[in-house]
């Protein structure tokens, strides 16, 4: 399969490619790894409006490549979190709290 970082946003990668392309990622949200997390977060808070990211829509459970289309803030220690948002070009949602984006 190709390049995360090459995939059209929108694009839904499977499990096993993201296993083997983001293993930080995939160990944090598939094997809730928090070390793992401790070592993706640095990557979070520079995250920029445009961005391209791979993200877990947690309600589908997929894995999809989307860009990051808003940030109130990606400060992992304010008080009421990060908040930011990515879409895959039909509809948006949240990356912050347990679900985070990281950048491809």
């Amino acid at each position: 399969m190709m390049n995360l970082k090459d995939m059209p946003v929108g694009t839904i990668v499977s499990e096993a490619e993201v296993e083997k392309q983001a293993p930080l990622y995939h160990a944090f949200k598939i094997k809730h790894d928090f070390d793992a997390l401790d070592k993706i977060t640095p990557a979070f808070e520079k995250l920029k409006r445009g961005q391209k990211v791979l993200s877990h829509e947690g309600i589908s459970g997929l894995f999809i490549i989307c860009k990051v289309s808003s940030i109130n803030h990606n400060d992992i220690r304010a008080i009421d979190g990060p908040i930011v948002r990515v879409s895959d070009g039909t509809q948006s949602w949240r990356v912050d709290g347990n679900a985070y984006a990281v950048p491809v």
